[in-house]
């Protein structure tokens, strides 16, 4: 980000992401293979590989569900938020953010340019942070800076007029 001086931080997300989808569906197909192992000693139709690999995907798919349903809620839930800031700081709806462009900022690192009534300026960045706890988990940080113009300080200063009372 910036330097904290020239940051205002408007949504931090204190709760973890959720695992990843991928990490949990492994490990339901490992626990799935061990069930299946079990159940075939009781049911001989699941005696064959095609019934098998059929009831790996789809316990692993079903309980992996979740996961994936929790990730989109909290990424719709940011962009939310981020989008409600947004409109008051510009003063325009038109600079919405999608799901789609807030996890591809996630994970690029890249800052999105914003608009003061058509003045440049502000800039958003979203991106994972590791907690300081020892549990290592991570948290969503979105921060709009607010950067001063090339054409000065009286340009600036009607930038910074102009995201603090809207431009009344």
């Amino acid at each position: 980000m910036e330097n904290a001086s020239d940051a205002v931080e408007i949504v931090r997300w204190t709760r973890k992401p959720g695992d990843k989808p991928i990490i949990k569906f492994v490990t339901f197909s490992i626990l799935a293979v061990v069930l299946w192992l079990i159940l075939m000693i009781f049911m001989p139709a699941l005696r064959s590989v095609g019934p098998a690999a059929i009831f790996t995907a789809v316990f692993s798919a079903i309980l992996t569900i979740p996961t994936v349903a929790a990730q989109m809620h909290l990424l719709r839930g940011l962009a939310k938020r981020i989008n409600d800031t947004l409109t008051e700081l510009t003063g325009s709806s038109d600079d919405r953010i999608s799901t789609k462009q807030l996890r591809k900022l996630i994970k690029s690192g890249e800052q999105l340019p914003l608009l003061i009534n058509g003045v440049p300026g502000l800039r958003l960045h979203v991106k994972r942070v590791a907690s300081a706890k020892e549990d290592g988990s991570e948290k969503l940080l979105a921060v709009i800076t607010v950067a001063p113009v090339s054409s000065g300080t009286a340009s600036f200063d009607r930038l910074l007029e102009a995201a603090l009372y809207g431009g009344r």
